[in-house]
């Protein structure tokens, strides 16, 4: 047991680590977003809590949020510094995976389609969310991207769910 969470924090410290070099990021001008890349942090969350329970959602969230709180970095447009704001991740994360722990039962975690859509929706209301939250903080940036990250994050789902069933061999824990 104890090798078993060892191994799928590893997991969890990698899926982290590919999102904070921005792997397979896109660079866009449209609206201002610039680039998008997809989310392997969130989609590591989304796949163990699906697979397993909300207890697990709950804590891979929380430590997800951490470490995506240590490096968040939020661009302040009126004198071009960078803000730290920790703690939202930490906050939202662990919601996502309580949610997504508790529908499991009812969906066919196995459908493609089902993938793409349960990580469309979560990106999006995560992302929503942490926009929310850091406008009331600070101030609601108009150049945030909801709809780019979401899609492509939800396009690479399948694949990465793909990876983690192979690297990990089981269907539940």
């Amino acid at each position: 047991m104890l090798i078993e969470i060892l191994v799928i924090f590893i997991g969890l410290i990698f899926s982290y680590f590919l999102k904070d070099i921005n792997f397979l990021s896109l660079q866009f001008d449209f609206l201002k977003t610039g680039s998008i890349y997809p989310d392997f942090l969130l989609i590591f969350l989304i796949y163990f809590s699906l697979r397993t329970n909300e207890m697990w959602g709950i804590w891979l969230g929380f430590f997800g949020g951490l470490l995506e709180d240590t490096t968040i970095l939020n661009f302040h447009s009126n004198n071009s510094e960078y803000i730290q704001l920790i703690g939202i991740h930490t906050l939202i994360y662990p919601i996502m995976g309580f949610i997504l722990g508790k529908i499991n039962r009812y969906l066919d975690i196995d459908n493609i389609r089902t993938i793409i859509f349960v990580t469309f929706v979560t990106s999006l209301l995560t992302r929503f969310m942490i926009w929310f939250i850091m406008g009331i903080i600070e101030e609601f940036y108009q150049s945030y991207a909801f709809i780019g990250p979401s899609i492509y994050t939800s396009i690479l789902a399948p694949v990465w769910f793909f990876l983690l069933k192979w690297i990990y061999h089981k269907n539940e824990l």
